[in-house]
């Protein structure tokens, strides 16, 4: 009999969630089959109030189609209703499966009405200048008896936890969250019930200055106000059909307490010496406690809430002394997160963490790699001073650090390994791919960007976990697909691309971070700093009024994030519903690249394309020449000490940078295209398409010369042209061949930067060239990947020379971005690539390029319709390949072979072909064995 079965049931691409906001919710599901060349020919979905399914509200019926994904199409779902569906499907062969296991979900509030709670604010008189001690805010109710359920609706501005009974009340972290506050503040939906008990209970709630006021970007302070506040309401459900709300008001109590400073950057105080114990608990005397102040901060920009942070993977530390005589602990590996530590000691003993990423070449704790903007004080730090009376244990509240490293100040005794835990903390994504081959390097390679994804994407995807913490957006585009790879980043990229949204000025640019850092959104904050402001840096920073791109944004390659992200999330997941909501964005960012190109530049007015034209339109209408640009950035033989970088970007401010602007005005557009073909808008896509194919022959015309060589040099030019699908057919070819003696004049190094990095290895293997791609790839000498790896690192550096040979150190050393080269190993050395025609894995292409020193090499992906695994060995009788197809997909599979093995391969695939070195086969679901000389083996998936 056949196994036929339905699993990984999700809506709104995560699991069970609670506090939807959509109104027409989208279910997905995975198929388990035994069968090869298995598709789904039919499914049926069923919603119901209840988890036995005896009171169906919607069901879809049969429905013939292969797809693994719909909207719920049911009655109007109404707040807070909890709602379980189920599937089953049919296949190709008439199968019938059962119905699933019920997936849930819960509405949130979805009208204005439903919120009963008031905003309170618990302090009066604030410094801005200063760090505050974290508000604490109590509450005790009552409950009767017959309770059925409890749901607890809670945000804030700024950072909350909260307790019932004195019991902390989820292991959710950094709670509502990071966004685009004024436009989008979430708020989260928990299932309170087991918390209560019949009778008087008690709310506690604290708060801190997260990123609402506290430390964000590289010197902002109050970003979005001067005052915390908090807004929640607690629902009790009776079996008698009845309702309670307690919700926020004046009568909530507040004081301060034992955490004395909460600072996400620069750390947290905490005063065990101050005794509030039970202020979260019943019958806790609050006689001098005062009341809140109630606020009305409005509810219209509240949202539901995405991807919850949590505490990851833990770590034990080695000790060690250093030359100086200081004892710092290693963790062994560079992460974001915390330590929790277990202490005693004398009342009053103050004890102290630093936290770092590295050693100096003395084998001395450091900071200075993170200090180009001056020196580093109160960064990074926790203080906690005991109270004395026995054992203590601590882990911060509302603050994470980027380390391996941690120095111990004033420790009571002799420190030991098992007082101290490292945990890693990021938005909690499901692990989705893995790669691994034959040399050791290459294996850290994928672990180092894994771990610097990890410890990026808490929230939004920043650049480091350290210095800035800033969502800068070219990072964010260039290591979309590599992210992707290793993690299940839909829910992710969505919720930060609505802010990408929110925040995109009138003018259509898209600022450089989102949400935004390198400007202010608290207008008062805003003329605050104007008005007082020393430093040159935060004078820059606050030029700007809020609302209004800074000097610094609308920069190509940042900018373009609008379009190459949600465009690389529709490539991955399918999911088309991304486009529709990110589609005029994205528009608004390409005709905000259209209109800078048409004005004018001064500085080229002399260049030849603004004296000819084309079919009667002027050439310098298609080269965006305007506006600032960050250029390729960090390329790796350039100077990039702080003072020629600040002189680079005054440069840039004036000239701009022609060469790079029009590369992504083309290819953006392009994509824009493609979006709009999708989503049916059949003008958009004519209209850009046809605005691609002008920019493309000016771009040719005027950038690319006859022999190739765009700029003497260098190699990223080079890269993206051909990535991005620009260069003409007659001068593709000769781009490749120029850029493949640029790295072999290299000695097989590469000189990219940021952006063309993710595309090299690939240019080169797709245009003749794969075993110069292996060895640029397995070169372990500056600058390369693998010279990090060789110096130990655990993460991706934000420099190539992050620690010199002479063991100088340089900036970030957790930087993703040129991690993005982890794409080639899922995509290039294994193969897996997904198709835009059949996007998320519908169909999909094994394609693996075998070389370099690599004996195997192997990569599973968890893609929407089931693992899909690629690997190849090499064996004296030639390569063996292994390849996986999930159940209700198809592939394309090209393997390096010869004629014969094409003839061979005929008697066991209906459809093979021969073409060029590659043995073509068009493949159903199943797992396949492919030996030289040997019969095809086969598995069940």
């Amino acid at each position: 009999m056949v196994m036929l079965s339905t699993y990984d049931l999700k809506t709104e691409h995560l699991r069970n969630p609670l506090g939807l906001d959509n109104k027409s919710p989208r279910f997905s599901w995975k198929i388990n089959s035994d069968a090869r060349n298995m598709t789904q020919n039919a499914y049926q979905v069923q919603a119901s109030a209840s988890e036995t399914f005896d009171s169906i509200l919607w069901d879809s019926g049969k429905v013939t189609g292969r797809a693994q994904r719909l909207e719920y199409s049911g009655p109007e779902l109404k707040s807070a209703v909890r709602i379980f569906w189920r599937v089953k499907i049919w296949d190709n062969d008439g199968n019938e499966s059962a119905f699933s296991e019920p997936a849930l979900f819960e509405m949130g509030l979805l009208n204005a009405a439903d919120w009963k709670a008031k905003w309170i604010e618990p302090e009066s008189e604030v410094d801005p200048d200063a760090y505050k001690p974290a508000p604490y805010i109590r509450k005790e109710f009552n409950v009767r008896s017959g309770l059925v359920s409890a749901r607890a609706y809670m945000t804030a501005r700024g950072l909350y936890k909260f307790y019932m009974n004195g019991t902390e009340g989820t292991d959710h972290l950094f709670t509502p969250g990071f966004t685009s506050y004024y436009a989008r503040l979430q708020y989260q939906v928990y299932d309170i019930t087991h918390l209560l008990k019949e009778g008087a209970n008690a709310w506690g709630i604290l708060l801190s200055d997260g990123w609402w006021r506290g430390s964000t970007g590289v010197l902002l302070k109050n970003n979005f106000g001067y005052k915390v506040a908090f807004l929640g309401q607690v629902v009790l459900s009776y079996d008698d059909g009845s309702r309670e709300i307690i919700a926020s008001d004046g009568s909530f109590t507040t004081s301060s307490g034992p955490l004395l400073k909460s600072d996400l950057k620069a750390g947290e105080v905490y005063d065990a010496r101050i005794d509030i114990e039970g202020w979260n608990t019943v019958g806790f005397n609050d006689a001098d406690w005062t009341a809140v102040h109630v606020k009305d901060y409005g509810i219209d920009h509240l949202v539901a809430s995405s991807l919850p942070v949590r505490t990851r993977e833990e770590f034990t530390p080695r000790i060690i002394e250093t030359p100086n005589g200081e004892t710092v602990l290693d963790f062994g590996q560079n992460i974001a997160g915390w330590v929790e530590m277990k202490l005693q000691g004398d009342a009053g003993t103050e004890v102290v963490l630093v936290h770092g990423e590295t050693l100096d070449k003395n084998g001395n704790f450091t900071l200075s790699n993170l200090e180009h903007t001056g020196p580093l004080n109160d960064f990074q730090e926790i203080h906690y001073i005991l109270n004395g009376r026995s054992e203590e244990v601590y882990r911060p509240y509302f603050t994470i650090f980027g380390f391996r490293y941690v120095l111990l100040k004033n420790v009571p005794g002799k420190p030991k390994p098992d007082h101290f835990t490292a945990f890693a903390i990021y938005s909690d994504m499901e692990e989705a791919g893995d790669f691994a081959c034959s040399n050791p390097l290459i294996n850290q390679l994928v672990s180092n960007s894994r771990w610097s994804m990890k410890s990026n994407f808490m929230e939004i995807p920043t650049d480091c976990p350290t210095r800035e913490r800033a969502g800068w957006t070219g990072d964010a585009q260039l290591f979309a697909r590599t992210a992707a790879d290793f993690m299940n980043v839909h829910a992710f990229y969505e919720k930060w691309l609505a802010d990408l949204a929110a925040e995109q000025f009138p003018s259509g640019a898209v600022g450089s971070t989102v949400p935004q850092v390198l400007g202010f959104h608290s207008v008062d904050e805003y003329e605050r700093v104007v008005k007082n402001a020393n430093d040159p840096l935060l004078a820059m920073l606050a030029s700007t009024k809020p609302g209004e791109p800074g000097y610094l944004d609308g920069s190509a390659g940042w900018g373009d994030a609008a379009v190459i992200a949600p465009w690389t999330m529709y490539l991955c997941y399918g999911d088309q519903s991304i486009l529709e909501r990110q589609y005029d964005s994205a528009k608004a960012w390409v005709e905000y690249m259209k209109t800078n190109a048409e004005n004018d530049s001064d500085h080229y007015k002399d260049a030849a394309y603004y004296h000819n034209d084309t079919d009667g339109e002027p050439d310098a209408k298609f080269i965006w020449d305007t506006k600032f640009h960050y250029g390729e950035w960090l390329e790796a033989d350039i100077d990039h000490s702080p003072e020629q970088m600040g002189a680079e970007i005054q440069t840039r401010m004036f000239k701009g940078d022609p060469l790079t602007a029009t590369a992504y005005y083309g290819y953006s557009t392009r994509l824009l295209s493609e979006m709009a073909a999708v989503l049916g808008k059949r003008e958009d896509a004519e209209r850009y398409a046809k605005l691609h194919e002008k920019i493309k022959r000016v771009y040719n015309k005027y950038f690319i010369p006859e022999n190739g060589l765009i700029q003497e040099g260098r190699q990223a030019p080079l890269v993206r042209t051909l990535a991005f699908g620009l260069a003409g057919e007659d001068r593709k070819q000769a781009m490749a061949d120029r850029l493949a003696e640029l790295v072999i004049e290299q000695d097989y190094h590469l000189n990219t930067g940021f952006l063309s990095t993710p595309f090299i290895l690939h240019v080169l293997a797709d245009y003749g060239y794969p075993d110069v791609a292996y060895r640029l790839l397995e070169q372990d000498t500056c600058p390369s990947w693998l010279y990090a790896v060789a110096k130990s690192a655990t993460t991706i550096w934000e420099s190539w020379n992050g620690i010199s040979p002479e063991g100088e150190l340089a900036y970030s050393l957790n930087h993703y971005s040129y991690g993005a080269v982890c794409n080639f190993l899922f995509a290039g050395v294994a193969g897996i690539r997904p198709v835009p025609e059949q996007a998320g894995y519908e169909h999909f292409i094994i394609k693996p390029w075998i070389g370099g020193t690599m004996t195997h090499a192997s990569a599973t992906h968890e893609s929407p319709y089931g693992k899909i695994e690629s690997g190849w060995r090499k064996t004296e009788d030639g390569v063996a390949y292994r390849f996986v197809v999930p159940a209700n997909t198809t592939a394309t599979v090209m393997l390096e072979g010869s004629e014969e093995d094409a003839k061979r391969l005929s008697a066991d695939f209906e459809q093979v072909s021969y073409k060029d070195g590659r043995v073509t086969l068009e493949v159903g679901s199943g797992s396949y064995h492919i030996k030289p000389g040997q019969p095809i083996g086969y598995e069940n998936v």
